[in-house]
């Protein structure tokens, strides 16, 4: 049996339990083969033509995204406020 509290649902009728959000430190692209990749801002990845941008440096994305990606490395959980 679970338990499902309100807490366990955003406004949206989605579940939020267990996400975890990463920051992307570069832009992501993806071309028209499918392939995925990370240049910096601004900049499309190096050989590429042409590529549509999925990901923009600083972004928040949840930890399955990133997975599917296949960029899970080079994510960082963002740092908490501890000021308050």
């Amino acid at each position: 049996m679970t338990l499902v509290t309100r807490s366990s649902f955003n406004g949206k009728g989605e579940s939020n339990v267990g996400k975890k959000m990463m920051k992307l430190k570069k832009d992501v692209y993806i071309n028209d083969a499918g392939k995925v990749a990370e240049a910096k801002h601004g900049e499309m990845p190096k050989g590429w033509a042409k590529g549509k941008l999925i990901g923009v440096a600083g972004t928040e994305v949840s930890d399955a995204q990133v997975k599917e990606w296949g960029i899970g490395t080079k994510a960082k959980a963002p740092a908490e406020n501890k000021g308050k």
